[in-house]
């Protein structure tokens, strides 16, 4: 389960994230973007101690690994591992409200 309370800024770019990754799927260069991104978001959720959350963005980092010429293998499990986080938070967002 994730964290409650997770700033809304944070669920926007968890989103954006998302929707980088359906585009990074046959774009090396969004595969990138995404693995970038993702990095960066899971440094400011462990400068805010959601350490719970960052752990499983951390566990679809080593998944993702971008490839120059080449079909993403792990696109699939990437994209549900993603897909399940978005879930958790949007569950936590209307709970919130």
């Amino acid at each position: 389960m994730v964290e409650t309370n997770i700033p809304k800024e944070i669920i926007k770019d968890l989103q954006s994230v998302c929707q980088l990754h359906e585009q990074a799927v046959c774009n090396h260069d969004k595969c990138r973007e995404f693995s970038e991104s993702l990095s960066e978001l899971l440094v400011r959720l462990e400068d805010i101690k959601f350490y719970q959350i960052a752990d499983r963005l951390m566990s679809v980092l080593l998944n993702c690994k971008p490839k120059e010429a080449s079909h993403c293998e792990k696109a699939n499990l990437v994209g549900e591992m993603m897909k399940e986080i978005m879930k958790e938070a949007r569950v936590q967002l209307k709970d919130d409200k």
